[in-house]
């Protein structure tokens, strides 16, 4: 009998699927496993910010207060913390934090509502206010966002990996300061929609601790007038178009029977700072 060799139809070292296709499609799947997470801890952020006790954000306060109270606190962030005192004394509702303001040197024009009542004032900002009242504006838009909340949903879905590190890993742990870092330094993110309550939020609160709203556009104005976008890319932006905001600001006024008044000056510890190059 003539032995005949059966082929092998089966190789356990050969796949039977191309090892592209096979790459390609566990690209797929972890693609698509991140973006269920992604989309996943932006309901969480949703459900978890306006629930968070008072108590656990001072406990998330701490890790950016700390990287702050660190330095001696110079002139004009005290002259910072004056204005933001008078605005908190006459304020209603906000939550019952220490509010302290903090001037960070950076060529942003920004200021940021961080937990635990903490506001970051970057130094760029004070180079476009001209008066004491157009600074309050600016803090008080900042205390809007507190009294909101808003401040907890614009960190976004870090706010889950902030509760998570502070809670494993305690407030005073370096990776919870890793974190807490990158945080600080990421651009926070608001709605339109809160960015106009905050403004209106500010314009009441400015005429009642000054009896009058003047200074109240001045910011919006002047970055109006830097501004080199059109409106209509504004549709895609966190924040509203300046001129809209403007806008929004003086019909309020004008419903309201606010008074504009005078402006007071900015301190001079506040003017040296805004005058450097």
């Amino acid at each position: 009998m003539k032995f005949i060799p059966r082929e092998i139809k089966t190789n356990v070292n050969i796949s039977p699927t191309s090892p592209v296709k096979d790459f390609f499609e566990l690209v797929i799947k972890i693609l698509g496993f991140i973006l269920v997470i992604y989309v996943g801890l932006g309901f969480a952020v949703d459900y978890i910010a306006p629930r968070i006790s008072t108590n656990t954000e001072l406990r998330l306060g701490k890790l950016f207060s700390a990287r702050f109270e660190k330095k001696e606190r110079t002139p004009a962030e005290l002259q910072l913390q004056q204005i933001l005192d008078e605005l908190v004394k006459k304020s209603q509702g906000l939550p019952p934090f220490n509010y302290k303001v903090y001037l960070e040197e950076s060529k942003d024009v920004e200021a940021l509502a961080l937990p635990g009542g903490n506001i970051v004032v970057l130094s760029a900002l004070l180079k476009e206010v001209d008066s004491r009242n157009a600074l309050a504006m600016v803090l008080a838009h900042e205390l809007g966002h507190f009294y909101h909340r808003d401040h907890l949903r614009g960190l976004g879905r870090s706010l889950v990996f902030l509760l998570i590190s502070s809670t494993l890993l305690g407030s005073d742990s370096s990776a919870s300061k890793v974190v807490t870092n990158a945080v600080t330094n990421a651009e926070m993110r608001f709605s339109q929609v809160q960015e106009k309550a905050a403004d209106l939020y500010a314009l009441d609160l400015l005429n009642k601790t000054y009896g009058n709203v003047a200074g109240t556009t001045d910011f919006f104005e002047k970055m109006l007038r830097k501004e080199k976008l059109w409106s209509f890319f504004y549709i895609f932006a966190s924040h509203p178009y300046p001129a809209s905001r403007i806008t929004a600001i003086k019909e309020n006024i004008k419903l309201k029977g606010y008074v504009i008044g005078q402006k007071i000056p900015l301190a001079v510890e506040i003017q040296e700072v805004s005058s450097k190059k």
